[in-house]
């Protein structure tokens, strides 16, 4: 496990890092996909607004998010907001926002606890 200091922290080393991740989504035609891509860490006081922002449902945060977060491997924005609305489909949307927000993770462990459950 690694550890950090409180010096890590200070100098940044939590945000902007880019981490490179593989989505799984499925197609209109029933065909699954994989995309890999790049994922920035976002800094708390953008993340906390986004929050917000996504409670209080507006329509427009996922994707102002996801533009936000899906990066080259520099860590520029690969997506304009509007490319994203434009040209992503909603399962692509969902299992990349599933990836920032780290649902897939919970997914995961919640199908696997159910699994469990069931061979019991």
């Amino acid at each position: 496990m690694a550890k950090l200091t409180l010096s890590d922290i200070q100098k940044g080393s939590l945000v902007n890092k880019v981490h490179d991740v593989t989505v799984e989504f499925v197609t209109l035609d029933d065909e699954p996909v994989t995309l890999d891509l790049y994922l920035k860490q976002l800094p708390f006081v953008e993340t906390e607004e986004l929050h917000k922002r996504f409670a209080k449902q507006d329509k427009r945060v996922v994707a102002e998010w996801i533009a936000k977060s899906v990066v080259d491997a520099d860590g520029k924005p690969a997506f304009t907001q509007r490319q994203v609305e434009d040209n992503f489909i909603q399962s692509l949307a969902n299992a990349v926002f599933d990836k920032i927000m780290g649902l897939d993770k919970v997914k995961k462990q919640l199908a696997q606890m159910d699994k469990n459950k069931k061979a019991q």
